[in-house]
């Protein structure tokens, strides 16, 4: 007696073209996959930024961090970088100690001599 009915149930619903489905499918996996490509893109430039962010801190001079903090800075960029929210440390350093101490703070090499010079005596 049920599975009657179930049938009878089953043959009264509309049927739905099967290519009309398919469609639906490719385009709703089209979609999930270009989302996912965006988050994996952001995720990249983000994580680079980081990475970014601790060469300039390690390269920097003690001298460009305000109260020479640099060791807090370089441990927080890791740890950050490490549990996901490097990106936020590395903005808040780009923007307090980066910015402030200028693009080449602690990565420019001195001047070199070109030997024609001659020593003072």
């Amino acid at each position: 007696m049920l599975l009657t009915l179930l049938a009878q149930t089953t043959d009264s619903l509309p049927s739905v073209n099967d290519a009309t489905n398919s469609a639906a499918a490719t385009g709703i996996l089209a979609g999930v996959g270009i989302f996912i490509l965006v988050l994996l893109i952001i995720g990249i430039i983000l994580l680079a930024f980081n990475i970014w962010m601790i060469i300039d801190c390690a390269a920097r001079k003690d001298s460009d961090f305000p109260s020479n903090n640099k060791s807090t800075w370089l441990i927080l960029l890791i740890v950050g970088l490490l549990f996901s929210f490097g990106w936020i440390v590395g903005l808040v350093y780009f923007f307090t100690v980066r910015k402030k101490a200028g693009k080449g703070g602690g990565t420019s090499a001195p001047a070199q001599s070109s030997g024609t010079d001659t020593p003072a005596q």
